[in-house]
């Protein structure tokens, strides 16, 4: 469990130890040939939907958004805020964490490339992705029309490795191959950027339309990624590491309270990676801003997860490295050009991701719960989650209160669901070390034969 006072904001990954060949050699980790910092954006779980599987607005579309915190109908105006937001920024890579698409229809997958990567890479940037659990082999990829759905193409693994060559995939430095992981070094650069692919779309069942939305790390691909990560430490390259599941426990009970947001052994993976030098790894799937570490002995390992663009905040990530450090910054979307009914983007988001909570919640709880009751705890439930999906979330002592006593009065009617409403508001509105927007990770160079 991670520490429960907030430390400093700036602290020490602690040493990386580089073999190089050749004996004890000074080894410079600048991260361009000019020794000027490297500029990447981070952003995750874009969950866009081409506008053309929406053949006929009506019950089909409304019962699937109405369970839902995304907001689809925004996501292509959404998107295209976020494709003139990163040229703007104009760093050097983009990296997009997964769940590009809203369930991998083929359509939505080339929506993206076209509106979004195509545009970035005119521009100068280099997008690189990674499958989320929604991508690929997916079916729930459907379009809608009136009352009914019809199932639509989705994308195979190996489709989705043709159709994003040039983001990743074409000119992958390594490729793993029992997965879509693989290893990308920008040009000019001394970084690598491994991509791991944690989506268990293999097990995906057509028949009972069950899409698995949990994750691991095969044998195979974790044996890839000591691979890598040794020949970067070799060779006096920094690798960092990007995919879609947690690699680290962002919230206490977080893996039984929200089961499948971590890889599966989180602990244990995460403690291999640590150990093997791999210190940072960028994330996404819960739709929330969260920095979190694990520690492994003398080793640690940082998950950066990113919320998603389609969720309250809308945020995304400048990440500037150079020689020393790592310095991590956030910025959200504020407006889109669309029509939202009279109030701000950001006051529209967060009544989608109300409205998804409250259909959740009150539907979790026992019948015998009255309904006065189930809505209170499911606009506690969403304003918790709103905080943690913002990041740096404080717990104010009102609120506290608040929970205590909608948990004892849910008490009377199932000591289960109130002891899982109380742990999930509190530990999810409680924010630990270290903070989540804006953070540094300074690294230490020890050089070794």
């Amino acid at each position: 469990m991670r520490g429960i006072i907030r430390l400093m904001k700036t602290m020490s990954v602690g040493s990386l130890l580089l073999l190089p060949t050749g004996g004890m050699v000074a080894q410079t980790l600048a991260n361009t040939q000019n020794n000027e910092a490297f500029r990447m954006a981070v952003i995750s779980d874009v969950h866009v939907m081409d506008p053309a599987l929406l053949l006929q607005d009506g019950k089909a579309f409304e019962s699937y958004i109405t369970h839902d915190r995304k907001m689809l109908r925004e996501s292509v105006a959404i998107l295209r805020v976020f494709t003139e937001r990163l040229i703007a920024e104009h760093p050097q890579v983009v990296l997009i964490t997964g769940d590009l698409t809203k369930d991998g229809e083929m359509a939505s997958h080339r929506f993206l490339i076209d509106s979004c990567l195509v545009k970035l890479q005119h521009a100068g940037i280099q997008p690189l992705v990674i499958p989320g659990n929604h991508d690929v082999n997916n079916p729930h990829a459907v379009s809608f029309k009136g009352d009914t759905t019809e199932r639509v193409p989705t994308v195979s693994a190996g489709e989705f490795a043709a159709l994003y060559a040039d983001y990743g995939y074409g000119t992958a430095l390594a490729r793993d191959e029992h997965s879509l992981s693989y290893v990308f070094e920008p040009a000019g650069s001394n970084l690598r950027i491994l991509a791991i692919d944690a989506c268990k779309y293999e097990e995906n069942d057509f028949e009972k339309s069950i899409c698995r939305h949990d994750g691991r790390i095969k044998p195979q691909t974790m044996k890839f990624i000591a691979q890598q990560v040794a020949d970067a430490r070799r060779e006096g390259k920094r690798i960092i590491g990007m995919m879609h599941h947690g690699v680290v426990s962002h919230w206490k009970y977080q893996n039984r309270v929200m089961k499948g947001y971590l890889v599966d052994d989180w602990k244990s993976v995460a403690a291999r990676l640590a150990k093997m030098g791999l210190e940072v790894v960028f994330t996404g799937h819960s739709h929330a801003q969260d920095i979190a570490c694990h520690k492994s002995g003398k080793a640690t390992i940082y998950d950066v997860e990113t919320g998603s663009a389609v969720t309250y905040p809308s945020p995304y990530r400048i990440v500037s490295i150079t020689d020393q450090e790592m310095e991590i910054s956030s910025k959200f979307i504020e407006d889109i050009p669309h029509v939202l009914n009279g109030i701000s983007f950001t006051e529209h988001a967060k009544e989608v991701l109300r409205n998804g909570v409250a259909s959740y919640v009150e539907s979790a709880f026992p019948a015998s719960v009255p309904d006065s009751l189930k809505q209170t705890a499911a606009r506690c439930a969403g304003e918790a989650l709103i905080a943690n999906c913002r990041g740096d979330e404080k717990l104010a002592e009102n609120d506290r209160k608040e929970i205590e006593e909608i948990a004892d009065a849910l008490r009377k009617y199932s000591a289960r669901c109130a002891t899982i409403f109380r742990i999930a508001t509190t530990v999810m509105r409680n924010d630990v070390f270290p903070t989540d927007n804006e953070f540094t990770l300074r690294f230490r160079l020890r050089i070794a034969e």
